[in-house]
């Protein structure tokens, strides 16, 4: 059940991002990763809020908690919500200046689409993760139900859900109706992308844009508000009251909201791209600047050397429409600007024969770690995650359900709150790593990846949040199988178990794997590159826009298309080294030392992670892989050494 949920949130927002394929630069990942965010840093701000208010608000009046919580449902709770939904990437826009320059209008929606789907996802795995032992049904297909009252809960089969339109994890159902059910539209995921639209508009819009922002922002909160007041007190008085009947008469197109809001942004986002291309000519490939469109000029690249170039242009592509929104925004010398034009000179001498011979292959001298120590880590990662997979994966299908009663025996239980606060200091150490790391991915011309960094730390702090909150909870209130509230905030706390929130808290740790963990393979698969490929694929790792795939690269049968010369008269390097040689202590320095890495990474101490991080696995004197300063190798490398570390 648990993983039909996630299936459910994560694909509305796909369809989101297929159909904003046009204008978007965000990748799919980061808005998995939106996703989380929305889960665990949203769900717990709104709820670290909500508790503030009701709490202060019941000790300044002396009104009874009960009361207070049930007029906050529709007042002063759906704007919190509606607000923390996007949060998280409204505070990255105001921090750097590089997000505020990069993201389109698109992206924004995007990304409040995703943290709504998150949150709603949230409140449906603490309402519903537990109940596996009582639900009927036929399995992944055919989904699941359970009757509540007068009405059945239906979490959906995988056909339902693929056939639907932004469907929500989880539907109520009245037993009386006579309309053949379906999954509902996720209305938390339309409200976020509405005001993530709206955010962007605040931030890259007009005067007049601006307005409009405001009212995307207000318009989630007044229909968030005047669906929870129907639920709540139908037949109650004031303005949510009147305008209940209209906002619950729109709702009836509520399917058109998001792709109105998406074709606004398209259009704007198009208007800005166009702008940019004029101003930034060199942007464009040779065939752009013919009179070819950018579908057809690019197309012939992405299939000039299959399998490799369709990915490699896609990011270029993502990467120039990053560039290219900026272009109002900062100076023509920017790094951005400058790595796309460099890249787009690349792309332009390549063809199907350049592309030719690239593959991939172990890497050479590639030999797994012996015994068990270098795979510590990684043990201790998956022993702490045990409870929590085991509960959310098979304990939540009804065959297997008696596991989660088996984690709350009194003979269990114990243990389980042993790994889970052994679990908390993981994630606090993983954090205190990841925030260490993020000085040089600042300082990327791209935000992609300083952007998914941020987005971990704060799922990280928000799942710390959620578990030791849970654990205070949930001990006062004596047991694993006690609810850990008592009254409702965010209604889905009051009703979930104890065990069941501190495993889901726990359940973050997925995102925080093992430091290095890629390279306990022994060195993995290289990607050898052509020297054209190569150098096209150097200026994007240098944009920091293709961390991961470089991570493939080596120095080993690829060539950076340039003389020797050239790293040394960019980065001012002096008689550099051959790219193998036998490392010894009195040139361990010259790579860490040199203008190329100084220029990359501005932490001394990063720095002497990332020689350490070369060094791995080799004693004294073996033959290390000596990378000359600035070349599309010491690149790769770079960025594979900055991938493995987040």
């Amino acid at each position: 059940m648990t993983v039909l949920m996630m299936f459910a949130a994560c694909y509305g927002v796909w369809q989101l991002t297929m159909l904003a394929s046009a204008t978007r630069t965000v990748r799919m990942p980061l808005l998995v990763l939106g996703v989380v965010a929305g889960l665990y840093g949203a769900g717990m701000l709104a709820l670290g809020l909500q508790v503030l208010y009701t709490r202060g608000m019941t000790a300044l009046t002396g009104d009874p908690l009960p009361e207070i919580v049930r007029t906050a449902s529709y007042t002063v709770d759906p704007l919190i919500e509606e607000l923390a939904k996007v949060a998280p990437f409204a505070l990255l826009a105001l921090l750097h200046r590089k997000v505020r320059a990069q993201w389109g209008l698109t992206d924004f929606l995007l990304l409040g689409a995703a943290g709504g789907a998150g949150f709603g996802l949230v409140e449906q795995l603490l309402r519903h993760a537990d109940e596996a032992a009582s639900v009927t049904g036929g399995g992944p297909f055919d989904g699941w139900s359970r009757m509540q009252g007068f009405s059945f809960v239906q979490i959906w089969g995988l056909p339902d859900l693929i056939t639907s339109w932004l469907p929500t994890p989880v539907s109520y159902i009245d037993a009386f109706s006579a309309d053949a059910p379906s999954p509902e539209i996720s209305l938390h995921l339309v409200w976020s992308a509405l005001a993530g639209l709206g955010i962007g508009l605040l931030i890259r819009g007009s005067a007049l844009q601006r307005l409009a922002g405001v009212a995307l922002l207000l318009f989630p909160w007044l229909d968030h508000a005047a669906y929870n007041h129907e639920v709540t007190d139908p037949d109650g008085a004031g303005v949510i009251n009147a305008l209940a009947t209209p906002l619950a008469f729109l709702r009836h197109v509520l399917w058109l909201y998001p792709l109105l809001a998406l074709a606004a942004a398209t259009f704007l986002d198009r208007r800005t791209l166009l702008a940019g291309k004029r101003a930034w000519p060199d942007t464009l490939t040779a065939a752009e600047r013919g009179g070819r469109p950018a579908v057809a000029a690019l197309g012939g690249h992405a299939f000039a050397g299959l399998p490799w170039t369709p990915y490699f242009i896609w990011t270029y592509t993502l990467t120039r429409r990053a560039a290219l929104f900026s272009h109002a925004r900062v100076a023509a010398d920017d790094p951005m600007h400058q790595a796309v034009a460099q890249a787009t000179t690349a792309l332009d001498g390549t063809d199907a024969q350049a592309w030719r011979g690239t593959t991939v292959r172990r890497r050479d001298g590639a030999t797994p770690p012996r015994g068990i120590k270098p795979w510590l880590p990684l043990i201790v990662w998956a022993a702490l995650l045990v409870p929590a997979v085991v509960y959310f994966l098979p304990g939540s299908l009804p065959t297997f359900s008696g596991v989660q009663g088996l984690l709350a025996e009194p003979w269990v239980f114990p243990l389980v709150l042993v790994v889970s606060v052994a679990g908390l200091g993981w994630l606090g150490w993983q954090l205190y790593a990841t925030a260490r790391r993020l000085r040089p991915l600042l300082a990327a011309p791209a935000a992609d990846a300083a952007v998914r960094a941020e987005l971990r730390l704060l799922t990280g702090f928000g799942s710390i949040a959620a578990g030791i909150g849970s654990l205070v909870l949930g001990l006062a209130a004596g047991g694993p199988d006690q609810p850990i509230l008592t009254s409702h905030i965010l209604d889905a706390i009051s009703q979930t178990l104890f065990l069941a929130s501190l495993l889901l808290a726990m359940l973050a740790m997925v995102w925080f794997p093992p430091l290095g963990m890629a390279a306990l393979a022994g060195g993995g698969f290289q990607l050898v590159l052509t020297a054209a490929a190569a150098d096209f694929l150097a200026t994007l790792a240098g944009a920091g826009a293709l961390a991961i795939l470089a991570a493939m690269m080596s120095g080993n049968g690829s060539g950076s298309g340039r003389g020797d010369d050239y790293w040394e008269e960019k980065y001012g390097q002096d008689d550099p080294p051959p790219r193998q040689q036998r490392m010894s202590d009195a040139n361990k320095a010259e790579l860490e030392d040199s203008g190329w890495l100084k220029n990359k990474v501005q932490n001394p101490q990063t720095r002497r992670d990332f020689m350490k991080w070369l060094e791995k696995g080799h004693q004294q004197g073996e033959p290390h892989e000596h990378l000359r300063p600035g070349s599309p190798e010491a690149e790769a490398k770079l960025a594979e050494f900055l991938a493995e570390t987040l």
